[in-house]
């Protein structure tokens, strides 16, 4: 059967640079843009998180890569990320950018098909 259902998610993401490079990092998804400015990484990390979707929900995997990265499903209307709080405690690279980096955190909206 094919998926049907258009859900909007909202995913916080972590802007940072590090030496030359400029890094758009999202730690729900494990997706990450880079760029020698913060715009050009911004662009790059949507191209990245637009082919994880696409490739996704070509190969019905969302549901299962969501699950993997922690996220709560509950039917197609809730879905849920986990906590920024949690990445930062099982990711050591994370907590190294917001602990020894200055970086912006924000929500950034998308829509998936499941």
């Amino acid at each position: 059967m094919k998926n049907t259902t258009v859900t909007s998610l909202q995913v916080g993401i972590v802007s940072f640079q590090e030496d030359d490079c400029f890094y758009v990092y999202c730690p729900s998804l494990n997706l990450i843009g880079c760029g020698h400015d913060e715009k050009e990484a911004e662009e790059s990390f949507y191209i990245v998180l637009d082919e994880y979707i696409r490739y996704t929900e070509e190969n019905n995997t969302l549901i299962k890569d969501l699950e993997k990265h922690g996220w709560k499903i509950k039917g197609s209307k809730k879905i849920t990320p986990p906590l920024m709080f949690e990445s930062f405690r099982k990711n050591k690279d994370l907590g190294r950018i917001v602990n020894k980096l200055d970086f912006k955190k924000q929500s950034i909206p998308f829509e998936v098909t499941v």
